[in-house]
């Protein structure tokens, strides 16, 4: 039976994945346990795609099993303020509680700050990206990386993912070690690495199956390659056999040109009476003389009418309207000629990127776009890894959205 991942099916879909505890996770959850005791923070930071999220998420499964601390997760936006985050909170508590705020880079610096200050009975485990620590002044030394996976993490981990399906599904150790150094360690990617290791793999014993299906009509295979053999036989005695029976033919065309044979084409001729002048320019008129149907038969044909092209939409709209509205892009360039921006395009050597034409206050800019993210955060890390020269451009995140309203007025 072939193996599909179909969205159901896939080992590694959202709703399937188990919450895999490293051993190093397990230290810092320990750590956080006995800071909590006392009021305080701790700034928890990661690349994108360490598994902050994650991490939030088992800590507060695993501190809600604890008697001694209480635990409770929000979530912020740019938009969020102290006082939304504290009303969130129990109004009675007689335990430490360990508030995990996730997504603190989104935050404002003056929410940041709140945090960084001391409350009863209340400790801030804040989570965020790489670089929120230089906010603040007070994150400095107060402030831990996320360790990512090992290659043995990775490799436990893949092990506990793929336990319930089947032999043929499980993957090596080279096979993890492979997919450990393509994702650097960071739990996201070793999870997309593991799903084309998946797609590979299952491909891979859909061929041998088809290979299978192949090798049981062998005898068929057989058969078939004899009666090729013996038509190309069949064909190379026929192209022996041919010079011969046109030898015979030009013999008998031989023998018949040798007999003498009065040609009643001679004899016609010879009978024939002669033409007077007169009669001989009469039939040089008539052989003059065109008809109209031959005429029409030799005359060129009128050309066909060329048929309607349509003009494809380009390249531009093709990639934005394939967009979602919700998602994000980067404004890398904008100026007012269209040439600058064109420029500017193909000096970057990028894929994704776009040149379009907007209209803001009744005035035409000419600006250039960049990928497609679904998150915000995504795009931020995009935009982290691009040259000092275009940085000094100072990309500007926007929504599609935004940029449709552009487009269109």
């Amino acid at each position: 039976m072939a193996l599909q991942l179909t969205k159901n099916k896939n080992p590694f879909a959202k709703e399937q994945r188990v919450l895999f505890l490293p051993d190093s996770w397990k230290r810092l959850i320990s750590v956080i346990r006995h800071k909590a005791m006392n009021s305080g923070y701790t700034l928890v930071e990661g690349e994108f795609g360490a598994g902050k999220s994650t991490f939030g998420l088992i800590l507060e499964k695993r501190l809600l099993l604890d008697e001694s601390v209480d635990c409770q997760r929000v979530q912020v936006h740019p938009l969020s303020t102290f006082d939304q985050i504290y009303n969130q909170l129990p109004k009675e508590r007689k335990r430490p509680l360990v508030v995990v705020v996730d997504d603190v880079h989104e935050a404002s610096t003056s929410l940041l700050v709140h945090l960084t200050e001391p409350n009863d009975n209340v400790f801030w485990l804040l989570l965020g990206e790489a670089g929120t620590s230089e906010r603040v002044s007070d994150f400095y030394n107060n402030h831990v990386m996320l360790p990512l996976f090992t290659k043995q993490d990775c490799y436990e981990f893949l092990l506990k993912q793929l336990h319930d399906w089947p032999k043929m599904m499980q993957l090596s150790q080279m096979q993890s070690d492979t997919i450990w150094y393509a994702s650097k360690g960071l739990p996201k990617f070793i999870i997309e690495q593991a799903e084309k290791s998946m797609q590979r793999l299952v491909s891979g014993y859909e061929s041998n199956e088809s290979f299978e299906k192949a090798d049981k009509g062998w005898w068929t295979t057989a058969v078939l390659a004899v009666a090729a053999v013996a038509f190309v036989i069949a064909l190379f005695v026929t192209d022996s056999e041919e010079p011969k029976s046109t030898n015979l033919q030009n013999q008998k065309l031989q023998v018949i040109e040798e007999a003498p044979v009065d040609s009643p084409a001679q004899e016609s001729d010879a009978n024939e009476p002669v033409l007077d002048s007169n009669e001989s320019d009469q039939v040089e008129l008539e052989s003059e003389t065109v008809d109209p149907i031959a005429e029409i038969a030799l005359s060129d044909p009128e050309p066909t009418p060329a048929e309607l092209v349509v003009a494809a939409k380009p390249e531009f709209e093709k990639w934005f309207d394939s967009q979602s509205r919700d998602h994000y892009s980067v404004q890398l360039y904008s100026n007012s000629r269209q040439v600058a921006a064109d420029e500017f395009q193909q000096s970057l050597d990028l894929a994704d990127s776009y040149v379009y034409k907007a209209t803001v206050n009744n005035e035409v800019r000419y600006r250039v776009l960049w990928g497609s993210y679904a998150t915000r955060a995504e795009a931020e890390q995009a935009i982290s890894s691009l040259p000092k020269r275009i940085l000094n451009q100072q990309p500007w995140i926007r929504p599609f959205s935004a940029i449709a309203t552009e487009i269109s007025q």
